[in-house]
């Protein structure tokens, strides 16, 4: 007797940019239009807050500082999650394929590319910026680091304006 077919697992590096989703996006049609269901893992990379150096002249400590950075960070997380699994449901992805993870990192290229290959993903689906040349040279980008050091599929998936 056959074990079910798992389905394939998909990753959507998300920065709650227009650009990220309209990668979600193209994912929720391309899913619709071969009625296929495939589990998407949202993988949202968030740079923890700096830590407090120097004197401060604030009432509070460093620590407490610090705390109430992390605080007002997990806030911005919980609210960028519930807005993008509102669009998800919006876009009729069913809630059971969908699955949101945060991670706080250094560096969203490198951690994206690790947490593809800790799922195992089929795919790592991004938007882009739409860098010029120069741009990419001078801040690096992302989907460039993910296509160089993947070793999996990388789709960039372009903002489009609403006539394409």
């Amino acid at each position: 007797m056959t074990s079910p077919q798992q389905p394939t697992v998909f990753l959507l590096a998300y920065d709650n940019s227009e650009n990220s989703q309209a990668a979600l996006s193209w994912f929720a049609r391309l899913n619709a239009e071969r009625d296929i269901r495939h589990q998407l893992v949202i993988f949202y990379s968030v740079e923890a807050p700096p830590l407090p150096r120097g004197n401060t002249t604030l009432k509070m400590s460093k620590t407490e500082l610090y705390t109430q950075l992390m605080q007002e960070s997990s806030a911005q997380i919980d609210r960028v999650r519930k807005r993008c699994l509102a669009l998800c449901q919006q876009l009729g992805l069913p809630a059971d394929s969908v699955k949101f993870i945060d991670k706080y990192g250094a560096e969203p290229s490198k951690a994206i590319v690790a947490m593809a290959t800790e799922l195992d993903a089929a795919a790592i689906l991004m938007g882009t910026r739409g860098l010029k040349r120069l741009q990419r040279t001078m801040l690096g980008s992302v989907s460039d680091y993910a296509v160089h050091h993947a070793h999996r599929p990388v789709i960039v998936v372009p903002l489009t304006d609403t006539n394409g």
